[in-house]
């Protein structure tokens, strides 16, 4: 069994890390992050020579107790005050740090059931703000050396109410850019049906009702997201040609005939990847057309699609809350939301 050295202090100042009663573990509600850290002082990050099941152990209790607290700053009060809140912020913060580092699978599986209790309450601020902009979804390789870089990032924990992940960009920019792997052909003559279709620009961007969210990533993917290095012009063409094509089924799902809730439900989920690549790679078109499908909703009188996604969702106007096209003084799109009776939903955080 490995052993975690000791540091030479002295016996009166070492912390104990022996085994203790299950309720010895408390964080209260008054000071939790004060009672997290001193947990964590003195059975975790202890001076004296401890087995490593025995630090896991007194870790896994200090998680469960910081866990427990945090769902109820959150979920226990029926309208939950902003002191509760900024108290599970910071314990949430801490506890995520310690577990990438000593036991990452619980919090993994753990923040899933909180991100969805915070949806299911529409606790929508402290989701965007807190969990999506902090990134505190579940650990990956970015933040934990337990996880290969071949692991799948988290990108689907952030893919709900409007929001993406914060480092979705990024991680589009290094597929684009990425280096070919030795052993990838790269004259024309070597390359792949795809990566020559890449290369040119000639792909057919065809969407069917069927399933227009996974069918519009894989042409993303193969056609757009490449290893190869393509020229500007026509990696901006294709990128174009996509979106073209989104718009199109997005329209069709709308506006062929009554909607189904489920051709609803596709067009809703479309509509937010393409708007997350659009605030990626260049808002302008998608900006100007999706006042033009608000209007269509509209006189139709789609007023749930209207309320329950474009407006909950925030599917308008790509802006600075979620493209670094725009700049913070920039303005947001409050009217394009003033609509049928709503508003932004981030029109009560820009009042206060």
């Amino acid at each position: 069994m490995s052993k975690r050295k000791a540091e030479d202090t002295e016996p009166a100042k070492m912390a104990t890390a022996e085994k203790v009663p299950q309720n010895d573990f408390t964080i209260g509600l008054e000071d939790p992050v004060k009672d997290y850290q001193k947990l964590i002082e003195t059975r975790v990050q202890v001076d004296e020579i401890v087995d490593d099941d025995v630090t896991k152990e007194n870790f896994d209790r200090t998680a469960a107790a910081a866990r427990d607290v945090i769902w109820r700053l959150l979920f226990d009060e029926s309208d939950t005050t902003q002191s509760n809140v900024e108290k599970a912020n910071q314990l949430l913060e801490e506890y995520r740090g310690d577990a990438c580092f000593y036991d990452p699978m619980p919090y993994n599986e753990w923040i899933v059931k909180l991100r969805d209790e915070v949806l299911k309450r529409e606790l929508l601020d402290f989701w965007r703000e807190i969990l999506v902009k902090k990134q505190l979804g579940p650990c990956w390789s970015r933040d934990c050396d337990l996880f290969d870089s071949d692991d799948t990032p988290p990108l689907e924990f952030y893919a709900h109410a409007g929001c993406t992940a914060p480092f979705a960009a990024s991680l589009k920019v290094r597929a684009v850019l990425e280096q070919e792997e030795p052993g990838v052909p790269t004259t024309p003559g070597e390359l792949s049906a795809d990566d020559t279709a890449a290369l040119t620009g000639e792909f057919e961007a065809v969407l069917t009702k069927e399933n227009p969210l996974e069918e519009y990533r894989t042409l993303m993917k193969r056609f757009v997201l490449t290893k190869i290095i393509v020229p500007d012009n026509v990696h901006q063409a294709s990128i174009k040609k996509m979106a073209a094509a989104a718009r199109g089924i997005i329209w069709k799902l709308l506006f062929d005939g009554t909607p189904s809730s489920e051709d609803q439900d596709k067009a809703a989920e479309l509509l937010r990847e393409y708007k997350g690549d659009a605030g990626f790679y260049g808002p302008h078109d998608f900006n100007e057309w999706i006042v033009k499908l608000r209007d269509e909703v509209l006189t139709r009188e789609l007023l749930d699609f209207w309320r329950e996604k474009i407006v909950k969702l925030e599917l308008g106007p790509s802006c600075a809350r979620d493209s670094d096209y725009y700049d913070s003084d920039d303005p947001l799109p409050l009217d394009f939301y003033d609509k049928a009776g709503c508003k932004a939903p981030f029109a009560a955080t820009i009042e206060d």
